[in-house]
């Protein structure tokens, strides 16, 4: 049976769709969320750059200090006329903030330069004074920052140059032994107190020594 042809469709009526934000509660989790992240990355990335920092002063300290150290050996190989001298003349060890000698003569200085390394505990520094003994003129220079004292087991000091000598004073070996601290180039809050000292060993004697 067909419907009536005066029966009309009517439109059906649909409930829009509500479309619900962030509320302030999960506004505030999600801040704190990217907080704890971003708080994170920063120390992570702190911790990296303070150990890159840390290794690439060690790496820096630890060849400057080699390099010094091995021009000092050709110094005292190639020097004469040391010093200091023991005090008691049985005595053929003697340890000291200094060493002194004498360089080999060129053409313009025949008779060599008065050269003295000396480590000054005030300044943490070793310095290199050169005389012209000639004139008397001293000229002093930085050699190496960062010579910190050192101490044995009995809480002694550890002088930096030990001096034995032979034959009155001729002298058969000279000992090099300094600690150094790298270069502090970043501020001390971020480096803390993570600086590792270097301690260097070296010895060397001169070529009336060890030819003759």
């Amino acid at each position: 049976m067909s419907k009536p042809s005066h029966v009309l469709h009517r439109p059906v009526c649909r409930r829009p769709i509500s479309r619900r934000g962030f509320n302030l509660v999960e506004l505030l989790i999600a801040l704190a969320i990217s907080a704890a992240l971003l708080t994170a990355t920063m120390v992570a990335l702190d911790a990296s750059f303070t150990a890159y920092q840390m290794t690439t002063e060690v790496a820096s300290t630890h060849t400057i200090g080699r390099l010094t150290i091995e021009r000092m050996q050709a110094l005292i190989r190639t020097g004469t006329d040391f010093g200091p001298f023991p005090v008691n003349p049985r005595d053929s060890i003697v340890v000291s903030d200094y060493i002194e000698f004498r360089t080999p003569g060129t053409t313009v200085n025949p008779q060599g330069q008065i050269m003295t390394l000396e480590w000054r505990e005030d300044d943490q520094a070793l310095f290199v004074i050169v005389t012209d003994p000639d004139t008397g003129v001293d000229e002093e220079h930085l050699l190496l920052e960062g010579v910190v004292p050192q101490y044995d087991e009995d809480e002694q000091l550890i002088h930096p140059f030990t001096l034995e000598y032979e034959l009155g004073r001729s002298l058969y070996r000279a000992t090099i032994d300094m600690t150094i601290i790298p270069d502090d180039n970043m501020s001390l809050e971020i480096e803390g107190d993570n600086q590792q000292p270097i301690r260097l060993v070296a010895s060397a004697m001169p070529r009336t020594a060890a030819y003759r």
